[in-house]
């Protein structure tokens, strides 16, 4: 038995419930045999069977029990095709949907172990390993032999996506691939942090964009077949959605490798051949969906010919190398607009490009109807002067460094005239030319502080700051103010409820900060009293939400999960511990994009996007965090999970959700969907002003706000929406700012008569928003009007009719800079109120502030 291998084909016999003649049957003629018969291999064939059983009915329940004693194995480098499914088995223990492309659809699946064999290792995956799986529908003009030599050609570039495989059951062809965090439109988009701020970080990216045309030139110049012959392949569909984000070690730390894919659904040329291939051909393409890219994790809005040259308007267009190399200057454009402004800037770029006068469409260059060459697209040009501009002004050296580097883009690559673009290995020495110069401001400290910080000597040390108003002092007031330990790339912050917790987090890593361990005088460097990496080194933390006993976690990238750790207090102050942390696994989820805890830690709430195309409707889910598993179902949303900006609790029986504009109606204008759904079991609002979503026990509203100003700023629909704050007391009201000045209070229950207000913040510019004690005031950041200073305001609940609104400076925010993102909160006493904010500033450089407002405060009024 062992010899032969005939412990499968006698377990299929028992499984079909065989006779015992069958049984007889395969001992004489298999087993007993004194020469090894070649009858046995399995998946076996239906003739093979007949012969050696006489008959018919042992062979046909044979066939249909055999699959699952042979199960198909990927096998790395090579194709495996088998007719049918009816005599094997898929090797996943799970799939979802990832993305839907013009040609095929991405899966993200679960290999079993031992269904994957690595021909450089010899051996089989001993755990279960995710993949990303693109399936097409092949077409009769699938050339094998040529298939079968990109699949085994050397693929050693580290910017270029590996193909593991490929599996061919009939028509249905797979190509498995390793499994990204994201794709690059994603990681700018949403997924990141709202702009990188620091030096180090904009090497790194740059660094990451390096690799893109070091890809790409081993695309153009360094793939070869096993035997030795040359590939060129032509991308032809290079754009953020196409390019992937993986995290991986890079010397001795882990960071992102920026990867190119879908390169091979590209046009080829097989140099021994001498004539081009074009690979598309090859595959069926489907009705094109809204977004016409599939990546290997993410699916996102179809960029039409955004990324296309000039050549590609003509019908003669010949391919070339320097197709690509448009491309990817259309691409490094935007990466260098996200690391100045970061994704709002990436989609005022957009919208600046597709709405210039001269423009058709949303491309990198302009035509003339007057039998003129096409050009750069002017806003290209404006849009990097600008960029110059804000970098000179930090540090003459990056202004150089950026300058050099976008006018080489402008001129080398941006070049309607192909024949004057340079290669891939230029634009790469270009590339890495630039990060050496980003490098070295990093090790100058360059850009390590804001200037009025400059000279502070050690910014580790806790700083105790008496703020002035005006000309008098403000003895009854005061800014404290702490740095943290050490400099990281912090990508967001969240505070606890009652400020006594404050939570930082980078993409592998989450620290937790106490006001025990800032309050101790003794103490010169902020510590973290409690940190925790990633479990999973292909996740990224996602969304945090914290009270002050619970902090719940959710990671983007292969697997989605939710961890939910107790924060327990300890003999001596607040002792934080996370190794006490629950894992929540919610496998029949999709990502979740945001999460929100319940002021109390018992609620928890998740909005998750579509499992079949992430620009679907998300959905809601509300439940228990000690019963994940009895939540309620998800409730459809009007809107993609990607679009929600803000999800919170004001109460235990509060949610509240604000998406960003979007625009509908017959004009098409910008509209803020707010909603806020009441958990009470015994208190329903009749009115429902826009229905969207249906909750059992409980009910939803929505307000929709229509921006008036159709000419302001319309180019921004991320700066449409500003802030947003539920009232106190009235969970139901809420509180807006729009456009940084346009103060918006609605209510969102029928039974509410209060009338709506809207009035202009005039000299102020607010930023954020926080409810006062008991309703009577709001309590803002922002700055006035053309001044960079940030202040605490305190701003006068306005009655209806009333168009003047009052406000109060009540202190200056030293080092917080317009640009800086930061997390705020306010907490009441009796006889005081304490602003909390935590802030993201330059330089990896994080601070925490304290404002103490007393109740009898007097400031700086103005009427606003």
């Amino acid at each position: 038995m062992r010899q032969r291998k005939l412990y499968d084909f006698l377990a299929i016999l028992i499984f079909t419930s065989c006779t015992i003649e069958a049984a007889r049957t395969f001992t004489i003629k298999l087993l007993a045999q004194t020469t090894s018969p070649d009858l046995y291999a399995l998946p076996a064939e239906r003739k093979t069977l007949t012969e050696i059983f006489g008959e018919q009915v042992t062979p046909d329940k044979f066939m249909t029990q055999q699959a699952c004693f042979c199960p198909i194995v990927i096998c790395n480098k090579k194709e495996v095709r088998i007719p049918s499914l009816d005599r094997q088995c898929l090797p996943y223990l799970e799939q979802k949907v990832r993305g839907k492309g013009a040609y095929g659809t991405v899966y993200q699946v679960k290999i079993a172990k031992g269904h994957f064999y690595d021909s450089d290792i010899r051996g089989t995956n001993q755990q279960p390993k995710e993949m990303a799986r693109k399936d097409y529908q092949s077409t009769e003009d699938m050339e094998q032999g040529i298939l079968k030599k990109i699949l085994a050609c050397d693929r050693t570039c580290p910017n270029i996506v590996d193909i593991y495989g490929s599996l061919s059951i009939g028509t249905n062809y797979s190509i498995f691939m390793p499994l990204a965090i994201c794709d690059l439109s994603a990681h700018m988009k949403e997924d990141n942090r709202t702009r990188p701020y620091t030096t180090a970080e904009k090497a790194d990216i740059i660094h990451c964009a390096r690799g893109l045309a070091r890809g790409l030139e081993f695309l153009h110049n360094g793939m070869r077949t096993a035997e030795g012959d040359r590939i060129v392949c032509y991308h032809m569909d290079l754009k953020p959605s196409n390019i992937l984000v993986f995290l991986e070690n890079v010397g001795d730390k882990q960071g992102f490798v920026w990867k190119i894919s879908d390169f091979g659904m590209s046009r080829l040329k097989l140099k021994s051949r001498r004539e081009e291939t074009d690979f598309d051909s090859w595959f069926v393409r489907f009705q094109q969906p809204r977004d016409v890219s599939a990546s290997a994790t993410y699916n996102r809005r179809g960029d039409g010919g955004t990324y296309l040259g000039p050549e590609s308007l003509s019908p003669h267009r010949a391919m070339r190398t320097a197709n690509d190399i448009w491309s990817l200057g259309c691409v490094l454009s935007i990466v260098f607009a996200y690391l100045e402004e970061g994704s709002s800037g990436v989609e005022r770029y957009r919208e600046r490009r597709r709405k210039h006068r001269a423009s058709d469409g949303d491309r990198f260059f302009v035509t003339n109807s007057l039998f003129s060459r096409p050009r750069i697209h002017p806003e290209v040009t404006e849009w990097h002067e600008k960029l110059i501009k804000k970098a000179r002004k930090r540090s003459s050296k990056e202004g150089e460094a950026l300058r050099s580097m976008l006018d080489y883009l402008e001129r080398e690559v941006l070049q309607p005239d192909q024949l004057k673009r340079c290669k891939a290995d230029q634009l790469e020495e270009k590339l890495l030319d630039t990060h050496r110069k980003y490098k070295e401001l990093e090790n100058e400290g360059g850009l390590s502080l804001p200037e009025e910080e400059s000279g502070l000597g050690s910014r580790l040390r806790r700083k105790r700051i008496d703020v002035l108003i005006g000309k008098k002092p403000a003895t009854d007031r005061s800014v404290e103010r702490w740095y943290l330990r050490e400099p990281e790339p912090f990508k967001g912050c969240e505070i606890s409820p009652d400020g006594t917790v404050i939570a930082f987090w980078t993409d592998t890593k989450i620290s937790l900060y106490t006001s025990q361990s800032l309050e101790q005088e003794e103490v010169d460097i902020v510590r973290p009293a409690a940190e925790y990496p990633i479990p999973i080194r292909e996740c990224r933390w996602k969304s945090i939400s914290l009270t002050r006993k619970h902090l719940i976690a959710s990671t983007s990238g292969g697997t989605f999960q939710c961890y939910i750790f107790k924060l327990r207090r300890g003999l001596v102050g607040m002792d934080v511990n996370l190794r006490h942390g629950d894992r929540i696994s919610l496998p029949t989820l999709p990502e979740i994009k945001k999460v929100a805890l319940a002021p109390g830690g018992q609620r928890l709430a998740c909005v998750v996007s579509d499992k079949d195309e992430d620009q679907n409707p998300g959905s809601l889910y509300i439940g228990s965090i000690h019963s994940p598993y009895d939540w309620q179902l998800g409730n459809k949303l009007d809107w993609p999970a990607a679009d929600v900006v803000q999800l919170s609790f004001s109460t235990d029986e509060d949610l509240h959700m604000v998406f960003r504009p979007q625009r509908s109606g017959p004009n098409r204008k910008h509209e803020i969907p707010v909603i806020h759904v009441s958990l009470r079991t015994n208190q329903l609002c009749p009115l429902i002003i826009e229905p969207q979503v249906s909750l059992p026990l409980c009910s939803t509203s929505i307000v929709r706000l229509i921006s008036p100003m159709q000419g302001f700023e319309s180019s921004s629909t991320v700066g449409l929406f500003t802030t947003f704050a539920p009232l106190s007391q009235k969970p139901h009201v809420c509180v807006l700012v729009t456009r940084e000045k346009q103060l918006h209070i609605q209510s969102l229950a029928q039974l509410d008569k209060t009338a709506a207000i809207q009035a202009d913040i005039k000299n102020y510019r607010v930023l954020k928003l926080m409810m006062g004690k008991d309703d009577e005031k709001i309590f803002a950041v922002g700055r006035r009007a053309a001044h960079h200073k940030m202040l605490l305001l305190e701003v006068d609940m306005p009655l209806p009719q009333e168009t003047k609104i009052s406000v109060t400076e009540l202190a200056e925010i030293p080092g917080l800079a317009y640009s800086d993102d930061f997390a705020e909160r306010v907490v009441h006493g009796e006889s005081e109120s304490v602003v909390i904010l935590a802030a993201l500033m330059g330089a990896n450089q994080c601070g925490i502030y304290k404002i103490t407002v007393p109740s009898s405060r007097s400031g700086t009024s103005a009427a606003a």
